[in-house]
């Protein structure tokens, strides 16, 4: 595998004089999503990687390197040497089931050679826990499924991806990889402090939240923030709560909004009935080390660095961290050593296995996919 990067900023277009893997089969482009349609992605970067399938997706952030912009628009170019790649898009259309998308994008990608999925989703609508456990339905249980769904720095209004000439605020693109030759690792950490007693879901419909504990679940969030509970819903997202499975395994989950009229709290994945959660509140240093954590749990080899690094980060990471950000894309790149290209965005939601390798959506979390090929 080889890959080479460019950058277009409000100020700088594509530089393209140096290019090197015109034969490149994948191009992944991250971008803010005011400047989508100002950074001419496909227009400008078919013209120098004219056999890529070109796969963009909007941002809260653009991991670029080891460090993160915003308002630009990153591109990696890869070269398989011997991974064959496959894709399948679909639109998320009014009223369509995510979890049917999910089971067709496998039947479009599954094979006896099929080794990994990697996943983009439109981040504004879709269900992200029904596509993943579509997708996973009919998947062998070793084959992983990562990736994130898109961003829209925050406003949890309007996302976009695309693959090529064709972008949607609808649109899911993933990836197949194939054969023996790709080796890739994962992993995904949080960092986050939970706090307050243990409670059960007593209503919840999907990914709103009605009762906990039979009491209002919103009632009991504002108890919990105190002053903070002025700020809702944007101190919604330094506060998310902490789904406990019985196998000890945990999912983060974000809020996107609040009802005041119907006194519910609306999630970025579901919030199952029956379940155990806790609320949780930044710590600083332990958000910072966890993705360090999370590098550690995506390394293929010990001897060896990963060709490239996909980092997908949680916008809610971002927007405790401020400029403390790039510490934890710091902290990975050093996991490391700079040997590996790195790339990534933030997002409005990851998907990575959880420690009993079960295919799920997460939230604020540093989510990591590494990749080598062997020639």
């Amino acid at each position: 595998m080889k890959t080479e990067q460019l950058q277009w900023t409000v100020t700088k277009d594509w530089d393209t004089s140096e290019i090197q893997l015109v034969n490149a089969q994948l191009v992944l482009v991250f971008a803010g999503i005011d400047i989508i349609e100002n950074c001419k992605y496909y227009e400008q970067l078919h013209g120098v990687y004219p056999n890529a399938d070109i796969v963009l997706i909007s941002t809260s952030g653009e991991i670029y390197g080891n460090e993160m912009f915003e308002n630009s628009a990153s591109a990696t170019a890869v070269y398989f040497e011997n991974t064959p790649i496959r894709i399948s898009t679909k639109e998320n259309i009014s009223g369509r089931d995510a979890a049917e998308i999910g089971k067709q994008i496998t039947q479009d990608l599954l094979s006896d050679d099929l080794k990994h999925i990697l996943v983009f989703s439109e981040g504004g609508h879709m269900n992200g826990d029904h596509l993943i456990s579509g997708i996973s339905e009919n998947l062998p249980k070793h084959i992983a499924v990562t990736g994130g769904l898109a961003g829209d720095s925050a406003r949890f209004a309007k996302t976009q991806v695309g693959l090529n000439n064709s972008i949607s605020e609808n649109m899911v693109v993933a990836i197949g990889l194939y054969g023996d030759a790709i080796e890739i690792g994962y992993g995904s950490n949080d960092g986050w402090d939970l706090f307050g007693p243990l409670r059960l879901v007593t209503k919840s419909e999907e990914n709103v939240l009605f009762d906990l504990d039979d009491t209002n679940a919103l009632e009991l969030y504002k108890k919990y923030l105190g002053d903070r509970a002025n700020e809702l819903p944007g101190a919604a997202l330094l506060f998310p709560i902490c789904i406990l499975k019985p196998d000890g395994t945990k999912l983060v989950r974000t809020i996107l909004s609040i009802n005041e009229e119907n006194q519910t709290m609306v999630f970025a994945g579901n919030v199952p009935v029956g379940s155990k959660v806790q609320f949780m509140m930044a710590n600083f240093d332990r958000v910072i080390e966890s993705a360090s954590h999370a590098a550690s749990k995506s390394q293929i080899s010990e001897t060896e660095y990963p060709d490239l690094t996909l980092m997908v980060s949680c916008v809610g990471r971002k927007l405790v961290m401020q400029n403390r950000t790039e510490e934890e894309i710091e902290a990975v790149a050093d996991t490391y050593n700079d040997e590996s290209t790195f790339c990534g965005f933030y997002s409005n939601g990851e998907i990575c296995p959880t420690t009993d390798g079960v295919n799920s959506l997460h939230n604020q979390t540093m989510t990591i996919t590494t990749f080598k090929e062997r020639v």
